[in-house]
């Protein structure tokens, strides 16, 4: 699967005061933020941000401070002097739905996003670290995983695979365009099976490895080894006949993958923060959200207890 991505430069700012508005945890760009500036602590001008471009403050007012406001997003005022180009603004309460208890008795944690498969995105799985999902340090926090969960299109032929997790670190500018530099393999799985029509959920038990998640940034991998038919004879099945990881509807930004050329389809040699990439051209190109079904990721969760 190609992903192809126009590269748009960054807005520069003149002498009058603009800024656009972002969703502190997704970086999506937000309509409709209320806004108002002050002198001396005294509100003198409110207005609502532009719905389709950068926001431009008025020339004729003079103000000291500026606030912001949005339902479900927590106020926040600013001095002049540190308005900047981008606005962030963080929810008051933050969605839960990638964290949910299994069992209260064995304080059993599944720690990833559930949410809706997108067909057209499902990706084959590759010999190479092409793709993945990082765990942050705080998600993983006195964890111990148990199980590795994540779901496949209908499997053609009976395919040989490894799950790897290396220890890693974000590059970058956050806001904008971001890079994995992988370390150390925290954890190399034996050869794995995926029979031919298996489907759906695949469940991989852990238990036995005693895999400490605690304070550490994992990305993790599926790394396909080999395919074989029905009579255990090694092949090469085309594209639509090889194995493929389903993806999900994400409201997270922890998908890194390689891009590939559009004129050569070689594949770029760094892991690419996806969905942070895809928020910032939308938000700074077309000043709105990308639709749903355009930030996806890896249908990837890592069952969990407490330490």
């Amino acid at each position: 699967m190609k992903y192809i991505f126009f590269l748009f430069s960054i807005i520069t700012f003149g002498q009058n005061q603009k800024f656009i508005p972002l969703d502190e945890e997704t970086l999506e760009f937000l309509t409709q933020v209320n806004y108002t500036l002050y002198t001396n602590k005294k509100p003198i001008y409110t207005n609502i941000t532009s719905k389709d471009s950068v926001t431009r403050l008025p020339n004729n007012i003079t103000f000291d401070s500026i606030s912001f406001n949005k339902l479900n997003f927590k106020d926040t005022g600013l001095k002049k002097e540190k308005l900047n180009e981008v606005v962030l603004l963080s929810k008051k309460v933050f969605e839960l739905d990638e964290i949910i208890i299994l069992s209260t008795k064995q304080k059993e944690l599944i720690v990833g996003e559930q949410s809706r498969f997108i067909k057209k995105s499902s990706k084959s799985l590759t010999k190479n670290v092409d793709s993945g999902l990082l765990f942050q340090d705080f998600e993983l926090k006195n964890r111990l995983l148990n199980k590795f969960m994540f779901f496949v299109e209908k499997v053609k032929h009976k395919t040989i695979y490894k799950i790897k997790f290396y220890s890693a670190e974000e590059i970058g500018n956050p806001l904008s365009f971001q890079t994995l530099k992988l370390g150390d393999i925290l954890f190399e799985s034996p050869i794995l099976i995926l029979e031919k029509g298996t489907k759906n959920k695949v469940e991989v038990n852990l238990d036995e490895y005693y895999i400490d998640l605690d304070n550490k940034n994992i990305f993790v991998t599926i790394e396909l080894q080999e395919y074989f038919d029905e009579n255990n004879n090694q092949i090469q099945p085309n594209s639509e006949n090889k194995t493929k990881l389903k993806f999900q509807t994400s409201k997270k930004i922890n998908y890194y993958s390689k891009l590939a050329d559009f004129y050569t389809n070689e594949l770029t040699k760094e892991l690419i923060n996806i969905n942070v990439k895809i928020n910032y051209d939308f938000a700074y190109q077309l000043f709105e959200k990308p639709h749903k079904s355009i930030l996806v990721a890896p249908a990837i969760l890592l069952i969990t207890t407490m330490k």
